[in-house]
């Protein structure tokens, strides 16, 4: 994963630097997962709110405008282009990012998206109702974004739901001051319920879902077909759900380390009973199976990435450098 809008460099180092990344990984053919945000731009914002005595929540949305989003998911989607390197925008979160990744699928640059159930779920409402523990990165914005995501989703422009999971303490995400408030929540045992809620509701199908949670990931990333698929030689990765099941999401029954999160009280229809890892129960009836543990293998000794695809090799950085005139 390369976060590459956070370099801590000057501006214009920091784009040398992807741009030198993204050339290395095309010749590789992986693909580079971006935290998209515009670094530059949100410090100064950040600098005159806090300048200005703004420590209230919402001076963190404000920090953070679309646009600081926009531009690196475009700048990103046109050096993916140029050297050919395969890119996965993280946690969309507005809809202005989605004109940028239409265009550049549009244009055949190998580009996927992810967004989130707070960026589905949740508003500016937020910072009123949840106060400091709301604060994530990129932040939860207006409805009217909320909307066009959703759109995204079922167009699939949007590639893939996932969770940004960020577990962090009660003390590091209730703070008065929202500049000191750890950035991030729980996500991964909330997801699911809250996004199953969202198929009874015929927002979007049991197969949507399947295919944004599992299909696509594993595609995206070299994984298919030993995982995403129930197909003969695919491992035996299973969830069983309950459509039926009535929840609440309830902090104190979290599992994470941290267990922080804003969608404490929200009430869920359609939860996961079992889950099995290659065939073998790592949760079963709603508890974990504690002889699982050490069960996990990783995943890059499957991996198998489709044939690389540079392009522009003759510009490149070590490229000119052999260059004799």
């Amino acid at each position: 994963m390369l976060h590459g809008q956070h370099f801590r460099q000057p501006a214009v180092a920091a784009h040398r630097a992807i741009w030198k990344g993204f050339e290395i990984v095309a010749k590789h053919g992986y693909r580079i997962a971006l935290h998209a945000e515009n670094a530059s731009i949100m410090a100064r914002r950040s600098k005159k709110l806090k300048e200005a005595g703004r420590c209230d929540p919402l001076a963190h949305l404000d920090a953070r405008p679309p646009v600081v989003a926009t531009e690196a998911v475009s700048r990103a989607a046109i050096l993916a282009e140029w050297t050919g390197a395969r890119i996965h925008i993280l946690h969309v979160s507005s809809g202005d990012e989605l004109r940028p990744l239409r265009e550049a699928k549009a244009r055949g640059v190998d580009i996927t998206a992810e967004t989130c159930p707070h960026y589905l779920l949740l508003d500016e409402r937020a910072y009123t109702e949840k106060k400091s523990l709301i604060r994530v990165n990129p932040p939860v914005r207006e409805k009217t974004h909320q909307d066009q995501l959703w759109a995204a989703v079922q167009d699939g422009t949007i590639d893939m739901i996932a969770t940004d999971h960020a577990p962090h303490s009660h003390e590091e995400k209730h703070r008065d001051d929202i500049w000191t408030t750890d950035c991030g929540f729980t996500g991964v045992q909330t997801q699911m319920p809250l996004m199953l809620t969202q198929v009874g509701a015929g927002r979007l199908s049991l197969s949507d879902y399947v295919r944004m949670t599992s299909l696509a990931p594993a595609k995206a990333f070299g994984l298919y077909p030993r995982k995403g698929a129930l197909l003969p030689g695919s491992d035996a990765d299973l969830v069983v759900i309950d459509m039926d099941r009535e929840t609440q999401v309830d902090s104190a029954k979290l599992k994470s380390k941290g267990s922080s999160t804003p969608f404490h009280g929200h009430a869920a229809k359609g939860a996961p009973v079992h889950t099995l890892v290659r065939g073998s129960f790592v949760m079963r009836d709603g508890a974990l199976v504690v002889e699982a543990k050490g069960h996990g293998r990783n995943v890059r000794r499957i991996q198998q990435m489709p044939t690389p695809k540079p392009r522009n090799v003759e510009t490149t950085t070590a490229a000119i450098v052999k260059k004799k005139r």
